[in-house]
């Protein structure tokens, strides 16, 4: 015959709190905190907004929040500047620099990906220029003969400035 083993209460609440850092519990405590003191400050609306909305997720410095209205969502993007503002002031500790939204039911998620599909991206950008450059170099190898006859050179400023937007479109900084 099978033996069940019977585990107590604490035996149990104990297993399912194990892995969780006290230090970690504690900063979410705060920043939960710090997030309904600063929705309910918002006037006429505040309490209201935040019985219909939850913090999701964090990634990335972008806040996912749900609401269980689209409506609570089109006032929650009213006020998102002063929710911003709220939370580098009383959480500067942890990076918000925008919030998403989605309603309640749907499955929208923000992506830990972000930071890779930006740099292949801009890979493939690059890529793409580099192939258009060397188009562009048989052309000028075709065009040598028009050019001595023709030769009207393009001065050096306006070259500096072309090779200047080349390079600021090929070092796009990822972070921002």
């Amino acid at each position: 015959m099978n033996r069940v083993e019977i585990v107590s209460c604490k035996e149990m609440i104990d297993l399912t709190w194990a892995g969780i850092e006290k230090a970690t519990l504690e900063e979410n405590n705060k920043f939960y905190k710090a997030w309904k003191y600063i929705i309910t400050k918002i006037n006429g609306c505040g309490q209201n907004l935040y019985d219909h909305s939850r913090i999701i997720d964090l990634k990335n410095g972008i806040l996912l929040i749900e609401t269980d209205h689209p409506g609570w969502t089109q006032l929650m993007q009213m006020y998102s500047k002063f929710i911003l503002r709220g939370l580098k002031m009383n959480m500067p500790e942890i990076k918000v620099d925008s919030l998403a939204f989605r309603v309640k039911g749907s499955k929208a998620e923000l992506s830990s990906d972000y930071d890779s599909l930006l740099k292949s991206d801009m890979e493939k950008e690059k890529e793409k220029i580099l192939r258009q450059e060397k188009v562009l170099k048989k052309y000028d190898k075709k065009d040598d003969k028009d050019k001595a006859e023709n030769s009207q050179e393009i001065p050096e400023n306006l070259l500096n400035m072309f090779k200047s937007m080349k390079e600021s479109m090929l070092t796009k900084n990822v972070n921002n």
